[in-house]
């Protein structure tokens, strides 16, 4: 008998990594949620054997609905949406800043999709998978404040333990690395060419410090697969890879051919590169990376080799080669 996975943010990275992953497996059906089950992504979901219900994040009896009867739920909530839509300066309350009302509308997403899985805990639901990430501020013993798109993610996971003792013993988190992606869309973060010729990649902090990628869209899924596989109560650094940023910059320009040179500039030319809020949010995950390592020294956590994966993570090197860099090779 077939099992059924839900899936939210299902035509995200995160969530259609999940997906590709899932639908690999005939013994596995697949839903997912969507305000509209009429836009494009969602047809093309349909047409690959996925079932699309209409459901908003927002209203939690609409996810009750959707996640009725599945064996397994994979939840992810999604911070820099609201934060770079110019319409949510409109939503800020006197005095608030953008960050923390981006943390507030992610926390009570995040808590509206445990509510609804926690209807179905007692009943059909063998694991709940909850894509986290580290409590800077718990783990920086409040030095780093400002890192609300981490928080948030690990605030829904206390708000698991807390409120459905019942639900936690059948969630395992999921903590993805930096997203190989980012560098794609040739921003801030992304190697840049100077006038010399030579592709510049610029950060405040040094190219020692290690970097944790993941090929969102490529390896999600085998990491989700394999926390579905395991009891519960896990909590697994979905790592591709690690490099330090250098050494990744290092092996982007060789195999693109091209020579590379890491910068480590100010603080003050850090905020120069972006608004002022997106700056300092970078700026203190930077610094906590820098000082206590990605994961902040977090005890408990598994890394890939501690689980059994069905496809082995991709390398950096083979990510680098199968991608598009047309828009930062210029």
């Amino acid at each position: 008998m077939s099992k059924l996975i839900v899936v939210f943010g299902g035509t995200g990275n995160q969530g259609g990594s999940v997906i590709n992953t899932f639908l690999k497996d005939p013994n596995w059906k697949i839903r997912t949620i969507t305000r509209d089950v009429t836009k494009p992504q969602s047809v093309a979901l349909q047409e690959k054997g996925v079932e699309v219900v209409q459901g908003d994040i927002g209203n939690v009896d609409s996810l009750v609905a959707a996640v009725q009867g599945a064996n397994a739920v994979y939840g992810v909530t999604d911070f820099w949406g609201a934060f770079f839509n110019p319409a949510t300066q409109k939503q800020l309350a006197p005095g608030q800043s953008i960050n923390k009302h981006c943390y507030d509308l992610e926390v009570q997403q995040g808590k509206n999709i445990v509510d609804a899985v926690a209807t179905i805990a007692d009943t059909t639901l063998d694991v709940f998978v909850w894509s986290s990430l580290s409590d800077v501020a718990k783990l920086s013993k409040g030095k780093y404040t400002w890192v609300y798109h981490f928080d948030s993610k690990a605030h829904v996971y206390d708000y698991i333990k807390e409120a459905y003792p019942n639900l936690a013993k059948k969630t395992s988190t999921y903590r993805p690395g930096q997203y190989a992606e980012n560098w794609l869309s040739a921003g801030a973060f992304a190697p840049h060419k100077a006038e010399d010729g030579v592709y510049e990649q610029v950060s405040n902090v040094g190219e020692e410090v290690i970097h944790p990628w993941t090929d969102t869209r490529g390896d999600t899924g085998k990491f989700v697969r394999a926390l579905t596989q395991t009891s519960p109560e896990k909590h697994l650094m979905g790592v591709s890879q690690t490099l330090s940023y250098g050494d990744y910059l290092k092996l982007w320009g060789e195999v693109n051919g091209v020579p590379t040179r890491y910068v480590k500039i100010s603080q003050e030319q850090f905020y120069g590169l972006l608004p002022p809020a997106a700056a300092k949010e970078f700026d203190e995950m930077n610094a906590f990376i820098a000082e206590f390592g990605y994961y902040g020294g977090e005890p408990g956590l598994l890394s890939p080799s501690d689980l059994k994966l069905d496809e082995q993570p991709t390398t950096a090197k083979d990510w680098i080669k199968a991608q598009d860099w047309s828009r930062v090779l210029k």
